[in-house]
C-alpha cells in the first residue's frame, strides 16, 4: 500500500496538472492575440495610408450608423416604442405591423446593393482605374436614394392618420441621420479629387 497513492492525492495530481496545462494554454493563446493584434493593426494601418486617416473614420463611422445606431422610431400602443437602425429600416414594410414588430428582416435585393454601396469606398485605393474615384460617393447616392423609399414607405403605411389629424408613429433620429448625410458627404469628396496620376 505505501506504494499506491491514496485518491485524494492523485485528485490534486490531476488538478494540479491540468491547471499547469491552462495556464500554458492561457500563454499561448496570449501571445497569439498579441500577433493577431499587431497583424490588424498593421492591416489598419495599412488601409488607412491608402485610404487616409479621415475618409477610413468616415467609412468606419458611417457603418457603425448604419448598422447600430437607431435611425427611426415607431411608437407602438401604449408607451412603447421600436427603434430601428437604417438597416432594419431597408428590411421593414410599414403597412405590413407583423414587419414593425419584427423591428424589419426582410431584407431584399435592394437592401443587399445598399452593403455594396457602403463598401465601395474601402475597395477606391486597391482600383487602380481612373474612374475607381467616383467608388467614394457611392454610399451618399445611395443613402439618399433609400432615404427616399424609406420616406415613401412610412407615407403610404401612415399618411392615413395624418389625414385624420393623428400624429405619425414613425419619426427619425434626425441626429443619426445627420451623422450619416455628413460622413456620406465626407467619403464623397474624394470623388471630387484628381487622381494620383494625372
Amino acid at each position: 500500500m505505501s506504494g499506491e497513492l491514496s485518491p485524494r492525492v492523485r485528485s490534486t495530481d490531476a488538478q494540479q496538472i491540468a491547471r499547469e496545462r491552462l495556464n500554458q494554454l492561457g500563454g499561448v493563446a496570449q501571445e497569439r492575440g498579441k500577433e493577431a493584434a499587431k497583424l490588424a493593426q498593421k492591416g489598419i494601418g495599412a488601409l488607412a495610408a491608402r485610404m487616409g486617416a479621415v475618409t477610413l473614420g468616415a467609412a468606419v463611422l458611417f457603418w457603425l450608423a448604419w448598422f447600430f445606431f437607431p435611425a427611426a422610431s415607431v411608437v407602438g400602443g401604449g408607451a412603447a416604442s421600436e427603434s430601428f437602425t437604417f438597416w432594419n429600416l431597408l428590411g421593414t414594410d410599414f403597412s405590413n405591423p407583423e414587419s414593425v414588430l419584427r423591428g424589419g428582416g426582410d431584407h431584399g435585393l435592394f437592401a443587399f446593393l445598399g452593403l455594396i454601396a457602403i463598401a465601395a469606398p474601402f475597395a477606391t485605393p486597391f482600383i487602380h482605374a481612373a474612374w475607381s474615384k467616383y467608388l467614394s460617393a457611392v454610399p451618399l447616392v445611395y443613402f439618399v436614394i433609400s432615404f427616399i423609399a424609406i420616406w415613401v414607405n412610412e407615407g403610404k403605411a401612415f399618411g392615413d392618420l395624418a389625414k385624420m389629424g393623428v400624429p405619425s408613429p414613425f419619426s427619425w433620429s434626425w441626429l443619426v441621420v445627420l451623422l450619416m448625410v455628413i460622413t456620406a458627404l465626407v467619403l464623397a469628396r474624394g470623388a471630387l479629387k484628381k487622381p494620383a496620376n494625372a
